[in-house]
This record gives C-alpha cells, structure tokens and sequence, in this order.
C-alpha cells in the first residue's frame, strides 16, 4: 500500500510543479498584450492572424475621439494598423481620427481606425497602449503609409 501512495502522492506534487510551471510561462508570454497564451502553439495563432507584416518605428501621432485629443507615440505599424504607446488607452470599439508625419514627406497621413485592443499600464513589464485597426484612409496617405512601411521592413533584410 505504501508504494500506491507514494506513486499518486508523486504524481500529485508533478502536476502541481506543472501547473505552477504553466502559469509562470502564461505570464511570460503576456508581456505585452492582454491576452494570456498557454502555449506556443496559440503564440502561432496569433502571428498568423495579422494580414500585414509590422514595424518598429517611432512617430510622433495625434488623434482625437468623440471625447478627447492626446498626441502620443506609434511604435509599431503596418499597412492595416498601428500600435500606440499611451498611458491612457481608450477602450477597445472607441472610433479615432489619426494624423502623423512619415519623415521625408511634406503632407502627414490622415486615416480613422478603431482601438481593437489595450493594455493598461499594470506592470513594468508590460508596454501600455493601443492597437489600432485602419478602417478608413485615402488614396494618397495610404500611398505614404504603404511605401513608407515597405522601406522600412525591406531595409530591416539586408
């Protein structure tokens, strides 16, 4: 009978390591985002979703909803959105009217996007801010917003 308890026992105290190992790597892997990943696989998931490739930038944006203006900073982009670092994210579904200048060119980008998701300032660890979908721009500030990210992911390769 001793041997049978000490089998379970162990089995018990694994699981438990397991677990405990589990939620260290959930908090881990939600640096940045509030969205809790278990695993590597939804990791994948999740980078598959997004229709464009990012990049890492710096510009200085402003932006206004039905209740407020703030000018913050957009740290990463895309052809179809943008992530902006603010202490202050609006919540996800409040519509936004953006404008920022992309070095080189004389006219800034004007478009409206939608916050899909934020993440308040809790911790150290994780980057406030915003994700930002583009809904709505014209022909000429989506041609600066595209060639714009397209030189800077190609730049990025070499």
């Amino acid at each position: 009978m001793k041997t049978k308890f000490r089998k379970t026992r162990k089995f018990h105290t694994d699981k438990k390591l397991n677990d405990r190992t589990k939620l260290k790597n959930i908090h881990k892997s939600s640096r940045n985002s509030k969205i809790i990943k278990e695993d590597k696989k939804e990791d994948k998931s999740m980078v598959e979703r997004r229709k464009e490739k990012r990049a890492v930038v710096e510009l200085e944006v402003r932006y206004s909803s039905q209740e407020s203006f703030a000018v913050e900073w957009i740290t990463n982009i895309s052809k179809g959105g943008l992530f902006i670092k603010s202490e202050n994210p609006l919540p996800p579904g409040t519509p936004l009217k953006i404008t920022f200048s992309v070095p080189g060119k004389d006219i800034p980008v004007q478009l409206e996007g939608v916050v899909r998701w934020s993440a308040p300032p809790t911790s150290p660890s994780v980057v406030p801010g915003m994700g930002i979908e583009i809904v709505k721009i014209d022909e000429r500030s989506k041609k600066i917003l595209d060639s714009f990210v397209d030189e800077i992911l190609s730049s990025r390769r070499i």
